[in-house]
């Protein structure tokens, strides 16, 4: 086969733009710290860093539903607490009531102050975060005007119109968790509102021996809110376990990721030199052959 000028002249050039071209994407990797910068680059790379990238949102989307159910969590461990407080508050009041010294109008005044903590226990289990009752179960809106999870009554009892249903949040690919405790289960259930209420009627009746029965019952009433105040805390350990895996997680994605898709800079400012000092040997030797004249080339 005849190899003609034209034919040295169009290699020459084809090598130089294929030389320049190398140089470009090499400026390009380094100035934007990624090393591909269109899908047709590398496309398997590409693919696997958008699976990296979805799974990076999906974690992203777990942390923040774990910081919901930790202000979940710590709005329901408050009101427990403050609940078990009005009730140590209720049985010294209860033991100051049985004494033998009291008089029935000491007693009523002492009533009053249980009444006060029955509405204070009351409020607390009326607690909200946003519009959402934290007891109410499943049902955390949708109470009619003047309704809400527990409504006390004129007679002093204490009616309960959520439901036992649990609130889960996602905290991982496959994996829930329960963030709240009912109304039933954290506070009727446990006797609060009824020992309470037996107390106020003990010392509104003068009664020492139903005051001594209230106050033993109120025994009861704080020991179970101290079992359902360590069920949250255990909630609360679990979420604080499932933010420091999904940070984990967050930075293996990212350093996946980097692996796929950063340049490395040293790497690629010596491969840079390197097509420099090709694409500058080249042009020399380019020079030299487009220098040749036809005269030359017939001898």
């Amino acid at each position: 086969m005849r190899v003609t000028m034209s034919t040295i002249y169009n290699q020459i050039t084809t090598d130089l733009n294929r030389l320049t071209d190398k140089i470009n994407k090499t400026n390009e990797s380094i100035s934007s710290g990624k090393i591909y910068s269109v899908p047709s680059d590398n496309p398997v790379a590409l693919t696997q860093a958008l699976a990296i990238r979805n799974n990076i949102s999906d974690t992203a989307q777990y942390k923040q539903n774990i910081s919901y159910g930790q202000s979940w969590v710590t709005a329901t461990d408050t009101a427990m607490s403050q609940v078990q407080d009005a009730l140590t508050q209720a049985k010294t009041l209860a033991l100051q009531g049985a004494n033998d010294t009291q008089s029935a109008a000491s007693r009523q005044a002492i009533a009053a102050e249980v009444k006060t903590i029955l509405e204070d226990v009351v409020a607390l289990g009326n607690t909200k975060i946003g519009d959402r009752y934290v007891f109410g179960g499943a049902k955390t809106t949708g109470y009619g005007t003047g309704q809400s999870p527990f409504v006390l009554q004129a007679d002093n009892s204490v009616t309960y119109n959520g439901d036992q249903g649990g609130i889960s949040i996602q905290t991982a690919s496959g994996l829930n968790q329960k963030i709240n405790i009912d109304g039933h289960t954290a506070l009727v259930a446990g006797g609060v509102f009824d020992n309470l209420k037996s107390l106020y009627n003990g010392l509104m009746s003068n009664s020492q021996t139903d005051i001594e029965t209230a106050a033993s019952a109120l025994d009861s009433s704080i020991s179970y809110i101290s079992g359902q105040s360590g069920v949250i805390g255990a909630t609360a350990n679990t979420l604080t376990n499932n933010s420091s895996m999904a940070d984990s997680l967050t930075l293996i994605y990212q350093g996946n990721l980097s692996d796929i898709e950063d340049t490395d800079t040293v790497k690629a400012i010596a491969d840079l030199q390197t097509q420099e000092t090709s694409y500058q040997a080249a042009l020399g030797a380019a020079a030299k052959v487009m220098s040749v004249s036809l005269a030359d080339y017939l001898k």
